[in-house]
């Protein structure tokens, strides 16, 4: 009797997920909800529905807040199409087990350790103290964020959509914030058409922004005030943030200010806050102001390396994430330089952090290579390869920056970048972690030593 009690355990043991597979598995559920729910004929204006190849690839970009699409969600969609993908924009960027847990939370239930380890990893903590406070403080953070810019868009939209620019208000805030970059201007335009509305532009950055810097960073901010005493954490991400969206900004103006079919014609005032705005959604939000397809090459590689970049940790973009390529950064420039540690702002960063930072980096950069390498094989050498590439690393930093192609891919390829998208939205490092068995050996092995360089 013992015998098998014990042999029950280790079943059990073998075949419980792991909280990496918990947090994928979520997601799934979430998209496959969604896909069911845009196949439905309600879904779309024709009453037709979506094709379910068509609807798995729109789910999982909305609920990886990606922006990528292969439907006109202005003109395709019904109003319960719009409302299905504002949902899957919303809990997406949030995520799902957050809001499951702030119900239950407030349900009187109490949580176990195991529960709690893998809310500890979906929240990407190193500890498990405060963790239902901090949920509790990124739905007051996005309701009071989002809410406010909600009203400021709907009484922007108002004199042209009516009591529609409501609806419009709403939906464009929690699409930036959340740094979705969905649309419902129509004609897969993006902002193209709007490129010179200012008050539009300044408030769909600023919530890109906001969503971008992560929920911790904003609470630092709001009760701290005080540069001095705000967190390490923080003071890493407002640089990182700030630096890559100037030189992005810088870049992208200069390469593009004399292409008459992007920026060439346009006013200083307005290819200097399409430029910023650019740099700016590059960093995962997927809004764009002019045809990317008719930007330089060069401007197109500025704009992927910000995609993969991405956004910074906790956040609602994706990404290698800001931090971790400041730390890739200064880890480089410590070797140049000579120095075993690497100190920024009086504080060390440790070993670990420089390995994990190198290994999402690396892990990322094969993940994209061989993504891009197997949709150029799919794609039949129909598109450039630089078209290629822009597209998988648009949907690996769930950006949705489309460059006119993203329609055109048959079967095989909206699978591989929906997958790619999962990938990018949960982070490359829990993905490996679940799919991968980890063990931690006993035997210590002697030093071998390689020459590199």
């Amino acid at each position: 009797m013992d015998w098998n009690k014990q042999d029950d355990i280790k079943l059990q043991q073998r075949f419980r997920l792991k909280p990496t597979q918990i947090i994928i598995l979520s997601f799934v559920l979430m998209i496959g909800i969604g896909t069911l729910l845009l196949t439905l004929p309600i879904s779309t204006v024709d009453n037709m529905g979506m094709h379910p190849i068509d609807a798995l690839f729109v789910s999982t970009s909305a609920s990886c807040v990606t922006g990528l699409t292969v439907v006109d969600a202005g003109n395709e969609l019904s109003f319960f199409g719009k409302c299905v993908l504002l949902l899957l924009i919303q809990v997406g960027g949030l995520g799902i087990m957050t809001l499951g847990t702030l119900v239950a939370h407030a349900m009187g239930y109490r949580f176990r350790q195991r529960e709690s380890q893998i809310l500890q990893e979906s929240l990407n903590q190193s500890t498990r103290a405060g963790l239902f406070a901090l949920i509790q403080r990124m739905i007051k953070y996005t309701l009071v964020v989002e809410g406010f810019f909600a009203v400021l868009l709907s009484w922007h939209f108002y004199p042209e959509f009516g009591w529609e620019g409501i609806g419009y208000g709403i939906f464009h805030s929690v699409s930036a914030f959340c740094n979705a970059g969905f649309d419902l201007f129509g004609n897969y335009d993006s902002l193209t058409r709007r490129a010179d509305d200012f008050f539009l532009l300044g408030c769909l950055g600023t919530l890109i922004v906001l969503g971008g810097i992560g929920f911790t960073v904003m609470y630092d901010c709001i009760h701290t005030r005080n540069w001095r005493k705000l967190s390490f954490h923080t003071k890493i991400v407002i640089v990182s943030t700030l630096a890559l969206i100037v030189i992005g900004g810088l870049l992208i103006y200069v390469i593009d200010a004399q292409n008459s079919r992007t920026l060439g014609n346009l006013p200083l005032d307005e290819q200097l806050a399409q430029s910023f705005f650019t740099s700016i959604s590059c960093r995962t939000a997927g809004f764009n102001t002019f045809d990317l397809g008719q930007a330089t090459q060069i401007t197109q590689l500025v704009m992927i390396i910000l995609m993969f970049i991405g956004a910074s940790p906790l956040s609602t973009g994706g990404g290698i994430k800001s931090t971790t390529f400041f730390i890739i950064l200064l880890s480089m420039w410590s070797v140049i330089r000579g120095k075993k540690q690497i100190v920024v702002f009086g504080r060390q960063i440790s070993k670990e952090l420089q390995e994990q930072s190198f290994a999402i980096f690396t892990m990322a950069t094969i993940w994209v290579v061989s993504a891009g390498i197997m949709l150029s094989v799919i794609d039949g050498k129909v598109h450039d390869l630089e078209k290629v590439v822009f597209e998988t690393v648009s949907a690996f930093g769930t950006v949705g920056m489309g460059i006119g192609i993203t329609n055109e891919w048959d079967m095989w390829g909206k699978l591989l970048l929906s997958l790619t998208m999962l990938v990018g939205r949960v982070g490359i490092l829990t993905f490996m972690m679940s799919v991968v068995v980890q063990r931690d050996s006993i035997v210590k092995y002697p030093e071998g030593n390689i020459m590199i360089g």
